[in-house]
């Protein structure tokens, strides 16, 4: 390989996604680029974050689980290659069902080590995986079944709650959802409720798989 074409091999950076403005976090990007000898860069809001970026690093410590479902969306749909990891995250929590989406490569809890976090992160940039083994395990028994060619069960679902649905699937938020419906939020859950228990589902992570496993979600 000749030194122009080394020279020209694009620098990978890292995005660190974080709603703490702590000095906490502007030290653990500066660690992060110093041990990985790369650009690692904090930003506040997710629409300044630049589309050549190599991984995007979310901060699961003080966002809603909505808020992160939202994201997991948004990163879903972008148009860069990047792939995505989740930092500090809480053990038997919604944020492990994040991993249900793609664009999520890995996954470190809010007690991992230093040494574990740069060498997952080194795995993250080579585009390896970096999951924690137990959710490994439970995410191929989650999975893993019989191939059957039997139809989605049929659901009696009322029109609003279809509605929802569509929504739901669409990234939306409760307050995206009462906006769109012209109901409150307190409604929303409460129609939300009903529609996990029908579909047998117990997030909106969940539901939307579940819309998008149908034989054609459009005629939902």
């Amino acid at each position: 390989m000749s030194l122009e074409a080394v020279s020209n091999k694009p620098e990978k950076k890292i995005a660190l996604f974080s709603a703490n403005s702590s000095l906490q976090t502007g030290l653990l990007a500066k660690l992060i680029g110093e041990e990985l000898n790369l650009d690692c860069a904090v930003y506040r809001d997710f629409n300044r974050i630049p589309a050549d970026i190599s991984l995007l690093l979310i901060d699961c410590n003080g966002q809603e689980s909505d808020v992160l479902t939202y994201i997991a969306q948004q990163v879903h749909a972008h148009p860069s290659a990047a792939s995505a990891a989740l930092l500090n995250a809480e053990y038997e929590s919604e944020h492990e069902n994040l991993l249900d989406w793609p664009c999520i490569s890995g996954l470190f809890y809010v007690d991992s080590e230093q040494e574990q976090l740069i060498r997952g992160l080194k795995c993250l940039l080579e585009g390896d995986y970096w999951v924690p083994r137990r959710l490994l395990h439970h995410f191929l028994d989650k999975n893993r079944k019989a191939p059957s060619s039997t139809s989605q069960p049929d659901v009696k679902l009322t029109r609003r709650e279809r509605q929802i649905l569509k929504l739901i699937n669409d990234g939306a938020t409760n307050a995206d959802i009462a906006n769109a419906l012209n109901v409150s939020e307190h409604t929303v859950k409460s129609h939300l409720y009903n529609v996990y228990k029908k579909i047998g589902v117990r997030n909106r992570l969940e539901a939307s798989n579940w819309v998008r496993n149908l034989p054609d979600p459009d005629a939902l």
